[in-house]
């Protein structure tokens, strides 16, 4: 009886125990693969709406830099920025030293007079901030809310 039940064993195709294993150990690795492509996505869209969003500021602070007296205003409408960001722009003055102090208005004290070096560097900043939404509902956890951005350009 055992030479039969070798026989028989022996006859049939290979793979035939396993007829659906490679079912089952796809259907346990599908979701775990979904996951990470669409993990990979929302990552994806993150740093190019970062990227995006620093370059705009950057650009905007370059206009900012060649026009003193432009407002944010001004440079959204320059129109790189991403629909429903408005930038904010602001010029800022530092010493020599990079302590931070208001800029003065034509002819008033210098506020750096105390020091040996009396120079006031002018930057202008131009910051953004933008919301930001995962593709997949799932993965708002893993994501920030907002993306902000600032670019600081000397002026002086």
């Amino acid at each position: 009886m055992k030479l039969i039940g070798n026989r028989a064993r022996a006859t049939r195709p290979r793979g035939a125990f396993e007829a659906g294993s490679a079912l089952v150990e796809f259907a346990i690795a599908a979701p775990i693969l979904i996951i990470l492509v669409l993990g990979t996505a929302d990552y994806a869209s993150l740093a190019n709406d970062t990227m995006n969003l620093r370059a705009a500021t950057r650009g905007a602070a370059e206009y900012a830099q060649a026009h003193p007296t432009a407002s944010g205003a001004t440079v959204a409408a320059y129109g790189n920025f991403p629909a429903g960001v408005t930038p904010a722009v602001s010029i800022v003055c530092t010493c020599i030293d990079n302590s931070a102090r208001t800029c003065p208005a034509a002819g008033a004290v210098n506020p750096c007079s105390a020091m040996s070096d009396r120079r006031v560097i002018q930057y202008v900043r131009v910051s953004a901030t933008q919301t930001f939404a995962p593709w997949f509902s799932s993965a708002d956890f893993a994501f920030p809310s907002s993306l902000s951005a600032s670019t600081l350009l000397r002026i002086q």
